[in-house]
């Protein structure tokens, strides 16, 4: 049922369970550049800059124009920092699909499958949350594809510093031999499933498997001293420590 899925698009508006908070949003027109809406967060172009791995983020107003060479990099790292992104597409309607199509693990697409034959891979790290939106636009489609972390059917394990040591990265090659996240239960709560890798924002290093919950809970505005209960009793921030640089006084690590 699609009334079950975290995020589902529902004539045309972008609707989310609680607890989900605001995801990001991403428009790929037919041409020129990606166009993408972020959260309001502190730090957002440090992070498209470092993180994301783009020399000169430009913002217009509350939007974000970016090369669509970025796409699938900010795909994975916006999985990553906000558990779910929307893809919005627009689509030639002459377009055909063909044997590149049905083989690309990339998220760009101009064919006439609506990206429902690929986009679902990018090395495992993302994957489509239930089916794409169709709007007629005359000479374009645009579809609306929600994506989310990659799961996993196997048991979760705890995390053992796998990972412990390693530079966070977006880019296909980087994470050519990491484990999914979903592979482990959360390093913080340690009640449910992790979803996506945290890493420190200050030195750059992976730190820990975590759930969605557990990730964003302190930058939308969880803090112990407002007397807010968290979804869990057994809230751990220890992972932190995964950090190389954990000790480093002068550059404490950061969410």
């Amino acid at each position: 049922m699609t009334d079950d899925l975290p995020v589902r698009i529902v004539d045309g508006r972008v609707v989310t369970k609680p607890g989900i908070g605001r995801v990001a949003m991403v428009w790929l027109p037919l041409h020129g550049q990606v166009i993408a809406k972020i959260p309001p967060r502190k730090g957002n172009r440090r992070w498209l800059h470092e993180t994301v791995g783009i020399r000169s983020p430009e913002l217009s107003d509350d939007r974000w124009n970016l090369p669509r060479s970025s796409l699938v990099r900010l795909v994975t790292a916006a999985v990553d920092r906000y558990g779910f992104i929307v893809l919005w597409r627009d689509m030639s309607r002459l377009s055909q699909c063909t044997r590149a199509c049905l083989e690309a693990t990339g998220v760009e697409c101009q064919c006439s499958c609506l990206g429902a034959h690929h986009g679902q891979d990018a090395a495992g790290w993302f994957e489509r949350v239930g089916d794409a939106v169709v709007a007629d636009r005359g000479e374009c489609t645009r579809t609306a594809v929600v994506y989310g972390p990659r799961g996993s059917d196997a048991d979760a394990v705890v995390y053992d510093g796998e990972l412990t040591g390693e530079p966070y990265r977006v880019d296909r090659q980087g994470r050519r031999n990491w484990p999914p996240a979903a592979r482990f239960m959360c390093a913080s709560c340690m009640t449910a499933r992790a979803n996506v890798w945290d890493h420190c924002h200050t030195h750059g290093f992976v730190r820990a498997p975590l759930c969605n919950r557990c990730n964003t809970r302190h930058w939308r505005g969880w803090r112990p001293q407002d007397g807010r209960a968290t979804h869990s009793r057994n809230l751990d921030a220890s992972y932190y420590r995964r950090c190389p640089e954990y000790a480093d006084a002068r550059r404490p690590c950061t969410a």
